[in-house]
């Protein structure tokens, strides 16, 4: 009798849960915004209606793409993209504007200012650049008015002229003494080349500096002339000099964030570059201070031209990738490297590029040799080339200190090298470093090397040994936007019957050579450096190498995904992957559509750091 009984109300209970299941089901379709907030994770941010370039590794092409914490959710359609967005979506309506990831520069060494600290003109605890003084009454009186500004027995620093006057260079301690009687004085002629009076030589010596260094040059007695060199000119620059003042700091503090505003501009979300400990404080100050709107990934300066490298290794251990994290943006300031000294100088330098083969011409304006000078050797104050030094002096330049980087797990990063000179040495340094039994770490990122202008059959062999561990800027602007002097460029000039051959950028990239496209700072728009390398034309319609063309979508992705895997980011930067960091560039137009000429039209309307709105054109006409 009890058995019918049990079984109607086990099904009346069975009916009744399934209806409270389906009740519930229905219920939370129906009113999902009651569910708990942490249940609910819709899309931050959707730009939708638009041409969305991914620069993945097929150059995929979308109409939309969502943003969850910082970091790229999906991409697609622009009807499933917003069916990721909830009632606190922000939604942008791109209108058929072209979105591409954010631009990626790697000169940026004076994103903040102090980048160039070691070479600075300093007195007063104020940092200034170069004085004029382009012929030697004007030099003088230059220099009369930085001494006037210091107090007795301050150590002055002046960052000489890039023309200088020629007999300028052959003064000695005793010339400067008389210049600065009062003042212990350095004049950085290059970052290679100073000349110091006695009591700033007597400074440097009583601070650590060896009188024995190589790089301090002497006379025949063996008494120091005043000339240093290299990393004796690096002790000078870093260890002997005080920091500037606080007024100084919280002045360069407020130009840094306009500096900020400046490449945001212009789309650059990421810059890196050599940067002075000054540099670093300064970014880790404005970082807590909430007011970093961009990512400054540093090679940090503590080992170039340092005549005690492995001390500092030692003591500081690999900090390769530490970094300031937000955790709403991720890293903003990451340390990707350590710098190495400069091999040579630029073109519109008297130093010059350091070439394997000779200039065509000498321009009389600039002076000079046809092979440029080596500034490891001090080859301007010693006349030795590479070749010319001894395995001893070897051990007292940027060579020995490579190899301590990468014994110790380090990489370079932020190296200038101009010319196919300066890249055989330092490709030489890199064989040299790697074959050793002291290598102690791991390498957690590629060596990377700046600016590239001139390129040399011979030393592709080690290129290709070493293409995993290597990367290379190439600095387009030398030719489409070339440096003058007295109104004409030098590297045009001297190199006139060359401009074909010397940066090889398209069969760079067919070889399979690591390479993107640098840009230094908000100046350098993006769009311009893309219409070079596909027009191959600058503003006047010069044409040169036509045949190192590039279409451009190459040259997107040589300032995007090839410029992050300069400094080891690929993985989460240069891309509009999900997982990466949403750096996000809005464009004002169609950049596929344009056409080739009118690239450089096309400007930034919006830029994002992490889908976190950055830049807004509207704001800033």
């Amino acid at each position: 009798m009890t058995k019918p009984k049990v079984k109607k109300r086990f099904a009346v209970l069975l009916v009744t849960l399934l209806a409270a299941m389906l009740l519930l089901e229905r219920s939370a379709v129906a009113a999902e915004n009651d569910l708990p907030a942490q249940l609910i994770r819709y899309a931050d941010l959707v730009l939708y209606n638009g041409q969305v370039l991914t620069v993945d590794a097929d150059f995929s092409v979308a109409e939309a793409l969502a943003v969850r914490d910082g970091r790229v959710l999906a991409i697609g359609t622009s009807e499933v993209m917003l069916r990721l967005a909830g009632p606190d979506t922000e939604r942008v309506d791109l209108a058929g504007r072209t979105l591409t990831p954010g631009y990626i520069y790697n000169d940026g060494d004076n994103a903040v200012p102090g980048g160039d600290f070691y070479k600075d003109t300093m007195v007063g605890g104020w940092l200034s650049g170069r004085i004029p003084g382009d012929d030697m009454e004007v030099l003088l009186s230059s220099l009369d008015d930085v001494l006037d500004q210091a107090e007795p027995d301050e150590p002055v620093f002046v960052n000489m002229p890039k023309n200088f006057p020629a007999e300028a260079f052959d003064w000695t301690a005793d010339d400067l003494d008389k210049v600065a009687p009062d003042n212990p004085i350095a004049l950085f002629y290059t970052s290679s080349d100073v000349r110091a009076n006695h009591a700033m030589l007597d400074r440097a010596f009583a601070m650590g500096l060896r009188r024995d260094h190589f790089g301090v040059i002497k006379d025949a007695s063996g008494e120091p002339t005043g000339a240093l060199v290299h990393e004796a000119t690096g002790f000078i620059g870093w260890q002997a000099r005080p920091y500037p003042s606080r007024a100084y700091i919280e002045k360069a503090m407020r130009d840094a964030k306009a500096s900020f505003l400046g490449y945001l501009s212009v789309g650059v979300t990421t810059t890196t570059g050599h940067m002075s400990g000054l540099t670093i404080s300064m970014l880790n100050e404005i970082f807590h201070s909430g007011e970093l709107s961009m990512r400054v990934f540093p090679g940090h300066d503590m080992t170039r031209q340092n005549p005690f490298p492995e001390q500092y290794l030692k003591r500081v251990g690999n900090i390769v990738d530490f970094s300031l994290y937000d955790p709403e943006r991720g890293p903003m300031v990451k340390i990707v490297g350590a710098a190495l000294a400069s091999l040579d100088d630029g073109p519109n330098s008297p130093s010059g590029i350091l070439t394997i083969e000779p200039k065509d011409r000498i321009m009389p304006e600039l002076g000079g040799t046809p092979y440029g000078w080596n500034k490891w050797t001090g080859e301007s104050v010693t006349g030795l080339s590479w070749e010319d030094l001894s395995d001893e002096q070897k051990l007292q330049t940027d060579w020995n200190t490579m190899r301590l980087l990468i014994k110790y797990g380090w990489n370079t990063s932020g190296n200038h090298n101009m010319g196919s000179g300066a890249m055989k040495v330092v490709l030489n340094a890199v064989d040299n470093a790697y074959n050793t039994d002291e290598v102690l770490f791991k390498q957690i990122k590629p060596n990377a090397y700046d600016h590239n202008v001139i390129w040399h059959e011979d030393n592709f062999a080690l290129i290709d040994k070493y293409n995993e561990q290597l990367r290379f800027g190439l600095k387009i602007n030398e030719y489409f936007d070339p440096r003058l002097v007295d109104g004409k460029a030098p590297l045009l000039y001297e190199y006139e019957n060359q401009l074909d051959t010397l940066q090889p950028v398209k069969d760079l990239i067919e070889r399979g050579v690591n390479v993107h496209f640098e840009g230094s700072d908000g100046s350098n728009h993006p769009m311009t450096i893309i219409k070079w390398a596909v027009t191959r034309s600058d503003d006047q319609g010069r044409v040169i190498a036509p045949e190192q063309a590039i279409d451009r979508k190459t040259a997107l992705r040589m300032i995007t995904w090839n410029a992050a895997r300069f400094f080891g980011e690929e993985a989460n930067l240069g891309s509009l992957e999900p997982g990466k960091w949403a750096d996000l560039v809005v464009l004002n137009g169609d950049f596929l559509g344009v056409s080739d000429d009118e690239i450089d039209t096309l400007h930034i309307d919006l830029t994002y750091v992490a889908g976190r709105l950055a830049y807004d054109a509207r704001l800033w006409q």
